[in-house]
Order: structure tokens, then C-alpha cells, then sequence
């Protein structure tokens, strides 16, 4: 065998470092319960999509899954749960 570290043995820390860390003063454009409210109607729409596409007209059931990401995406709509442990 050799003496080499195998790359298991230097495998990246996935440690956050305060110069990564996302700065304390932005401030989202909508307030939570917007975002909420918008986040809830696009994910029923994307559902609504998925359900048209499998049984109703492919075409129609794509668009509205996209039309639904995208009003998610301009309302800068993310859900991540792993933020909700900070508040």
C-alpha cells in the first residue's frame, strides 16, 4: 500500500467560514406572509400541472407547471428549512 493520504482522508471541511456567511442586511422585497401565500398557490399550481399533464393535455399541464416556477422565481420565492431553525 502506499504512504499516499487516500482522498478520504483529505476530503474538504464543508465548514462555513464567517467570510462565506450570506451578510445580515438584505431585506426580502415581500414580507413572509407573502412569500408564503405565493409559495402555497405555485406549489397547488405546479400539483395542478403535474395532474393535467398525466391526465389531460401534456401541453396545457407543462405550461402551468412553468407559468407556476416562474411567478415563484420572480416573487424570489425559496423555501428552505434549514433557515426556519434560525428564527
Amino acid at each position: 500500500m502506499s504512504d499516499k493520504p487516500s482522498q478520504l482522508d483529505t476530503a474538504p471541511t464543508t465548514e462555513t467560514t464567517p467570510e462565506h456567511a450570506a451578510p445580515s442586511t438584505y431585506t426580502p422585497v415581500f414580507n413572509d406572509t407573502v412569500r408564503t401565500i405565493i409559495y402555497i398557490v405555485t406549489l397547488l399550481a405546479g400539483v395542478i400541472g403535474l395532474g393535467v399533464s398525466a391526465f389531460g393535455d401534456p401541453q396545457v399541464g407543462a405550461y402551468i407547471s412553468s407559468a407556476a416556477g416562474i411567478i415563484a422565481a420572480a416573487f424570489g420565492v425559496t423555501y428552505n428549512p434549514m433557515r426556519l431553525s434560525s428564527k
